[in-house]
Parts: C-alpha cells; sequence; structure tokens
C-alpha cells in the first residue's frame, strides 16, 4: 500500500493564506503607531515601548511591544504580542504569536500553557522554538517546551506533550521527541516517547517508557 505525502512546499502557502486573513491586528489604534523604523535599540522611532500596527523595518535590531502587521528585519523583537507576518533573520516573541515567522530563527517564549493564550501559527525556518503550540513548525531544529499540537517537521523534533505528528525531514530521516506524553505518530529514524497515550511509532529505534507494545521495538511500535 503506498502512502502519498504532498511535499512540505506545498503546506507553507495554505497555512500563511489562512494565517494571515485570521491574523488580523489587534493593536489599540488609540495607541498604536502605524510605522516603527529602526537602525539598532534606542535608535528607532517610535521607542521600543511603543505598540505598533502596520508596518516595521528594522536594519539591525529593533523591539517593540505589542505588534499587529508585517514585520521586515536582520533581527525584530516584541515584548508584547505579535499578529501577523514577521520576516527577517532572528524573529524573536515574548509573549503569544498569532501568524507566521519566516527566519533563520524563530523564538517564541510565550510561557502561558493556557489554550486561550498559546502561540498559533506557522513557525518556518532553521531553528525554532516555542514554550506552547497550536500549529506548524517547519525547521532543521523545532522545539517545544511545552504542548505542541499539530505537526513537526525537520531533522530534530523535540516537545514536551504532542499531539498531532512529529516527523522527519524528507519523511524519514530524524530525531524525534517527546519527554512528555505523546497522542498522535512519530515518523523518524528514532522516536521516543515517554508515554505514549494514544497513536504509533514508525522508524528504525522505537522507545516507549511507559503504554508502549514494548519498551524497545524496530519497525513499530505504539499504543492502539
Amino acid at each position: 500500500m503506498k502512502i502519498m505525502v504532498k511535499p512540505r512546499s506545498s503546506l507553507l502557502p495554505l497555512f500563511a493564506l489562512v494565517l494571515v486573513v485570521v491574523a488580523s491586528p489587534c493593536v489599540r489604534a488609540e495607541e498604536s503607531h502605524p510605522v516603527m523604523l529602526s537602525l539598532l535599540n534606542p535608535v528607532q522611532w517610535p521607542s521600543s515601548q511603543s505598540d505598533v500596527g502596520g508596518f516595521r523595518l528594522s536594519l539591525l535590531y529593533g523591539q517593540c511591544d505589542d505588534f499587529a502587521g508585517l514585520d521586515i528585519g536582520l533581527v525584530g523583537r516584541a515584548t508584547g504580542d505579535f499578529n501577523g507576518l514577521s520576516i527577517g533573520g532572528a524573529n524573536i516573541l515574548s509573549r503569544r504569536l498569532v501568524g507566521l515567522q519566516v527566519g533563520l530563527v524563530n523564538w517564541n517564549s510565550n510561557g502561558d500553557e493556557s489554550s486561550a493564550r498559546r502561540s498559533l501559527g506557522v513557525q518556518y525556518g532553521l531553528i525554532n522554538y516555542a514554550d506552547s503550540f497550536l500549529g506548524l513548525q517547519d525547521a532543521w531544529i523545532n522545539m517545544s517546551s511545552g504542548n505542541m499540537s499539530g505537526l513537526q517537521y525537520g531533522f530534530l523534533n523535540c516537545a514536551s506533550d504532542v499531539h498531532g505528528v512529529q516527523c522527519g525531514a524528507l519523511l524519514v530521516i530524524g530525531v524525534n521527541v517527546a519527554a512528555g506524553s505523546v497522542s498522535g505518530c512519530q515518523i523518524g529514524i528514532v522516536n521516543y516517547a515517554g508515554v505514549m497515550e494514544s497513536g504509533l511509532q514508525i522508524g528504525i529505534v522505537n522507545v516507549i517508557s511507559r503504554g508502549g507494545i514494548l519498551p524497545v521495538l524496530p519497525i513499530l511500535n505504539g499504543n492502539f
């Protein structure tokens, strides 16, 4: 039986289209600036304590509080919520993401496990990190220290709890680690789950501390 899987290049435009529509600006207009221009914070306008609703260009490093809109630059940081599209070398958020991050490093330390405040969207780059995330992480290295709901796709995928899929690059070349529990599927060369609530592992080495058919099995392991 052949399993047909669309190449990952077809996933990003779909997610991007949906999230650009969903990620409508939520920065309060009376307290925000439509444009931010930054050379190297604090050499920027307006100040790093300002909210921005519109466009930000960070030539070297720019920082703001809440942001909604299009963010382009070498290194861009938002210490508040971020809603929209961020394209840069490093995209750094201190609170909630609703939207799309495209960069070499995408870092979202929102620190909130509640379903109402966890980040929602797409991270696409070389290294992705999020505390608690719902959506797609696509990079060489994907990490989530909290609840990861959705898809991690890369050479190394790490999360605490997984509700969804961890998949190695090129569908098989990867290491998947879920230190907590898994409800879903892990596909890679090496797969590890602390607890398999429900689902399966497909790979050369499949390790499940609790809840698997056996603690270690080749090819297939899981809890059905």
